[in-house]
């Protein structure tokens, strides 16, 4: 995956025994987006950030973001199921999606001054591109209907989690670009 080896996707789609790392590579991605998070906030507030920041940026930001990617995983594989009438077996679709999560762990680096942008929106649109090939490989889909799928997923998580972020005080504020949304203290 970090040379962009897409043929991982293809390698774990079917190997049951790749359910939990698939998982484990989405859920410790989310982590890492969090402690970027509070670095970047610490690094450029000099440890003045927001009330509960700790909290909100490495406990429950990185959960928000783990749970929606997964609501995200949920509305491609309805959309392909139910839209589209196609054959999806969702496990393979978890186990790709698991993996392409990878890309969210660059965001670990989002504290570095004047560069944070880029370990923040880069790795969303490489979690977008990455989503593509995972649920291309899962679904066998048209790259259409992949796209489609796709982006209603991830749509729908950005929404959930721009929400929430911004949502008042002690907000779980989110990881990555999801805490930057909150305005700066």
């Amino acid at each position: 995956l970090i040379k962009l080896d897409t043929t991982v996707f293809d390698e774990v789609r079917d190997d049951a025994n790749e359910l939990i790392p698939a998982i484990v590579v989405a859920v410790v991605s989310a982590f890492l987006a969090g402690i970027g998070s509070f670095l970047w906030w610490q690094v450029n507030y000099d440890g003045s950030g927001p009330d509960g920041l700790f909290l909100n940026t490495v406990i429950l930001g990185p959960i928000f973001l783990a749970a929606m990617y997964g609501v995200w995983v949920l509305i491609a594989y309805v959309v392909l199921v139910q839209m589209y009438k196609l054959q999806v077996d969702l496990y393979s679709l978890v186990r790709t999606m698991g993996y392409a999560a990878f890309p969210l762990a660059a965001s670990v680096l989002g504290f570095i001054p004047v560069l944070y942008p880029v370990f923040w929106i880069v790795p969303l649109a490489l979690l977008l591109v990455t989503s593509a090939y995972a649920v291309q490989s899962a679904s066998g889909a048209p790259s259409n209907q992949v796209v489609v799928a796709n982006i209603i997923g991830f749509s729908v998580m950005v929404l959930i989690l721009g929400i929430i972020s911004m949502s008042g005080d002690n907000a779980p504020m989110g990881a990555g670009l999801f805490s930057f949304i909150v305005e700066a203290p």
